[in-house]
């Protein structure tokens, strides 16, 4: 797909049908809060995913619900298919968190204000692909883009003095709750979209 030319996806074809799924940011943002909560069970978020992505699951089943489940992983890393497959060992590591769509959620509005020109306020439809675009694309000036490249310092150990006194400054806002290590049992598919967008994010404002 090229995105400059191409409409962006509101379908998912499952075998020979053809699902309309939920397509604007809020609903998928929705997913990824879902995804971000350490209360529900892997199987739980595998669920609600399907059920808030498609708006209708009848024709999903046995047969199609993990090609359901892979296409919908896919439609949420904004249809990068090499990191969508979940048999790619790259991803197989122990991530740590370096942001949260829920704790951050203040700081990430207005980063892209700041980067866009966007208020998301005022924006009843938005196309989930384009907010990840924007969101991958907020100016490093920013104070959630500086948020990001202090946690990665740290959880890199790699922060100077000056920003080892910046961060104890700011501890209450850096800090993630629940910012854990996840195991290998853990990193299942949907756990997996959230470390490489992580990722994805990373590599545009750490070294």
């Amino acid at each position: 797909m090229n995105q400059l030319i191409d409409e962006f996806p509101t379908k998912i074809k499952l075998g020979s049908d053809i699902l309309e799924i939920n397509t604007n940011y809020k609903d998928c943002l929705n997913i990824i809060v879902m995804l971000e909560d350490n209360n529900l069970t892997k199987y739980e978020k595998i669920e609600l995913m399907l059920e808030l992505l498609y708006k209708d699951t009848s024709k999903i089943n046995e047969n199609n619900v993990e090609e359901a489940i892979r296409k919908a992983i896919l439609f949420l890393d904004a249809g990068d298919s090499k990191k969508a497959d979940s048999n790619n060992e790259e991803y197989d590591i122990k991530t740590k968190r370096v942001y949260s769509f829920t704790q951050d959620a203040k700081y990430i509005y207005s980063a892209i204000k700041k980067s866009h020109g966007i208020d998301l306020e005022n924006i009843k439809y938005l196309h989930w692909w384009k907010f990840v675009y924007y969101f991958l694309d907020l100016d490093e000036k920013s104070f959630f883009s500086q948020m990001i490249y202090l946690r990665n310092q740290r959880n890199k150990g790699k922060l100077t003095k000056e920003e080892k006194v910046v961060y104890a400054n700011l501890e209450d806002v850096l800090e993630l709750e629940n910012n854990e290590q996840y195991t290998d049992e853990e990193q299942e598919a949907i756990n997996k979209f959230m470390s490489r967008l992580e990722k994805s994010k990373n590599e545009k404002t750490c070294d």
